[in-house]
């Protein structure tokens, strides 16, 4: 099986270093050409030395199954280079923060990502979790690749399937509301969930969240709030968020899949803290 994996940052560099212990033909790909990458996990940096290919000059083979790891910010520009690595039955696995962007790929399958690290410019530290859930249906690839991760002992990647794919994607897109949204805009770490007034404002936030979502039918309940606080405190105190990381080196952040996406679903609902940590974040944004 030929498998290619676009993005080598916080999320790709786990995914490739998995892949590349397994006897599949993978092939890495970031913006520019580079040889091999480092990633920092429990005080110790390992580097791998895998070649990774410049994906906007690649010319060869097409792929079985496409990981795409990169911004979402990105997706719209690949999907414009995936047909030419593609074949008739490739499978493109998006693993990407929020909502929004199935679309802009043919046969795309959309996966909730568990893997918790930070881009710095030499390596990537790898912080917690390796696992990726995909909606529980047949795939013509994927699913040997997720029978030949749960037959080998040495890997940390788990692909598990979902069976109700739908909540569980809407939960992790209230989970990046709440933490990217307080970590991005005050600037600070997950050290802030101290705080009872954060906690407040978050609760709030994740409130109105529930009630987008739930607005035709209940698909999230309302307890989850509770869930994901305590989540969120269970974070280690200096770890940053995916927005965080974008505010503080000033690139452009996520936040039209996650917040503005909600926010675009809200229709006649009263949500006063998620208008404001929008607007906030579009000002942030504005002509970045």
């Amino acid at each position: 099986m030929k498998i290619a994996v676009i993005g080598i940052g916080a999320v790709g560099s786990v995914i490739a270093r998995e892949l590349k212990k397994l006897n599949h033909d993978t092939t890495l790909f970031g913006r520019t050409a580079k040889e091999g990458f480092t990633i920092l996990e429990n005080g110790e940096k390992h580097h791998y030395p895998y070649r990774i290919e410049n994906v906007h000059a690649y010319e060869g083979k097409t792929f079985d199954l496409i990981f795409i790891a990169t911004k979402a910010t990105a997706l719209q520009t690949l999907s414009r280079t995936t047909p030419a690595m593609s074949h008739g039955n490739t499978e493109i696995v998006l693993c990407q923060n929020g909502m929004g962007f199935d679309d802009f790929f043919d046969s795309a399958v959309p996966a909730v990502v568990y893997i918790s690290g930070q881009k710095h410019e030499d390596m990537v530290e790898h912080f917690q979790d390796a696992r990726l859930l995909v909606e529980d249906r047949s795939y013509i690839h994927l699913d040997t690749l997720i029978k030949d991760l749960s037959q080998n002992d040495e890997m940390e990647l788990e692909i598990q399937k979902s069976k109700n794919f739908i909540r569980t994607r809407y939960e992790k897109l209230l989970i990046n509301l709440g933490i990217n949204s307080l970590t991005a805009l005050s600037g600070n770490t997950a050290k802030i969930f101290d705080l009872e007034s954060v906690v407040g404002v978050t609760r709030a936030l994740l409130e109105e969240g529930v009630a987008i979502i739930n607005q035709e039918q209940t698909i999230i309940d309302p307890a989850f709030v509770n869930t994901a606080l305590s989540v969120y405190k269970s974070y280690n105190r200096e770890m940053g968020t995916s927005m965080y990381y974008d505010v503080t080196s000033g690139a452009r952040a996520e936040y039209a899949f996650i917040q503005k996406y909600l926010h675009q679903q809200k229709g006649d609902l009263k949500t006063p803290v998620l208008d404001m940590v929008v607007t906030l974040l579009e000002a942030y944004q504005y002509e970045r």
